[in-house]
């Protein structure tokens, strides 16, 4: 275990220097997920929230073209405003966010423990200056089970909060005290998504279905417990902190941390699971888009290694990148995967 997270650590390192450097090409997948999709019941403060907090910008608007609607299942008169927003200067990480109309909605996660399992947890952002963000977000309602924590691991001192808002969307936001974070030109208030967090039930089986079947490289693996009691981020009982350990893979089409999902198993902490609330047109972070090179071939693949699909790939327009074709499987936890690959 020891030599993984030496492993690990070089890889961060490496990442700072040359975010987007591939480690090995995919056959199938261009790099990790393009953009998570926010369902939202307020999507014109959603919009403000991220111009005014996270300085992003739009990157385009609409409505969500009928041939998607119909693939989820939903009745004619549903109707889905989208906007999709970006960091600037970044050409991957979106947030789209979808505000469905004419239908009944849950949210995915509600009122969701860190160590209650199903659908996507949070996505990470990197900040510049926690304190500030921490302020900001409070003003927005956006409340956490603890506050920012401060810690160090290998030669690394972070900050880390894990507020959750409107919707039930949850964000783990990270600030690097020491060393000084390089590598990321663009990081100005709230930066790209980089990762995405599944709480598991089933570690081997999650790992299966991205590893074995999806062809997933590892980027980093550790399970353990705290060294003390006290505070942290997953909101945990200080005085578990030592006794429940948290098993932990980040993997990627190509072993880097960029577009990549985080698998997070708790050993001795039990909840709720969501997994039959993750689907359209649900309230939370709903999915995450991942462009591939041949539609075609992922979708033999799927069937080859008889993976649950959603629905077989459409053509269809999904704006900013035009036209492309379309299709969605369910993974571990309920999660709700959905691949592109773009027509010139």
């Amino acid at each position: 275990m020891r030599l993984k997270f030496v492993k690990f650590l070089i890889l961060l390192f490496l990442h700072d220097v040359i975010w987007a450097e591939e480690i090995s090409e995919h056959p199938i997948f261009s790099g990790g997920y393009k953009e998570a999709v926010f369902s939202v019941s307020d999507i014109d403060g959603a919009v403000k929230f991220y111009q005014n907090v996270a300085g992003w910008d739009i990157l385009s608007e609409g409505y969500i073209p009928r041939e998607i609607l119909n693939s989820y299942a939903l009745k004619k008169n549903v109707t889905a405003k989208e906007v999709v927003m970006g960091n600037p200067g970044s050409e991957r990480g979106f947030i789209r966010l979808v505000n469905f109309e004419g239908v009944n909605q849950v949210q995915i996660r509600p009122n969701a423990q860190s160590w209650e399992t199903g659908g996507i947890f949070d996505v990470n952002f990197r900040v510049l200056d926690m304190e500030k963000k921490y302020k900001e977000l409070q003003q927005y309602n956006w409340q956490s089970m603890s506050d920012p924590v401060e810690f160090s691991f290998g030669p690394f001192i972070v900050k880390e909060w894990i507020p959750r808002g409107p919707d039930g969307i949850v964000f783990a936001m990270i600030e690097r005290v020491q060393p000084t974070l390089e590598g990321w030109p663009n990081l100005r208030e709230m930066s790209r998504i980089f990762n995405a967090t599944q709480v598991i039930d089933d570690m081997e089986e999650a790992k299966d279905f991205y590893i074995k079947k999806l062809g997933f490289q590892t980027y980093l693996e550790h399970n353990d417990v705290s060294a003390k009691e006290g505070p942290n981020v997953l909101g945990l009982p200080h005085n578990l902190t030592t006794e429940i350990s948290r098993e932990v893979f980040i993997l990627h089409p190509n072993g880097v941390n960029e577009g990549s999902i985080e698998l997070l198993k708790f050993y001795g902490a039990n909840g709720r699971d969501f997994s039959k609330l993750a689907v359209p047109p649900n309230l939370g972070i709903l999915m995450l888009r991942f462009p591939v090179f041949d539609i075609t071939k992922f979708y033999q693949l799927s069937l080859d290694e008889k993976i649950d699909i959603i629905y077989s790939p459409i053509q269809v327009e999904l704006l900013p990148y035009g036209d492309v074709k379309l299709m969605a499987v369910r993974g571990p936890g309920g999660v709700w995967l959905e691949f592109f690959e773009k027509i010139d």
